[in-house]
């Protein structure tokens, strides 16, 4: 997806991330889940407020949170990390 050898893949996203960001979003439903395999990562999809929302954290040191946090912000959307008794922080 993200070409991490390019210093700011992250800031500037090229188009085809940026879609394949939109189109991701746009197939998940409201409440539904989405996953990075390689850390564990695991987020909630909430359409209404168009947030990414936290809900396991990947065994990474938060590093597939930042850079999800990163690009998806291009989209619109923000990834935050859940708070209360049962929440990922």
């Amino acid at each position: 997806m993200v070409d991490f050898n390019k210093p700011d893949a992250l800031d500037n996203p090229s188009p085809e991330v940026l879609a394949w960001c939109s189109n991701t979003m746009r197939v998940i439903s409201h409440g539904g889940v989405w996953g990075i395999p390689r850390s564990g990562t695991v987020f909630r999809v909430d359409h209404v407020n168009k947030q990414l929302v936290l809900i396991m954290p990947g065994n990474d040191d938060d590093d597939d949170f930042d850079a999800t946090k990163k690009v998806f912000k291009h989209i619109g959307w923000e990834v935050v990390k859940e708070h209360g008794p049962d929440s990922a922080e």
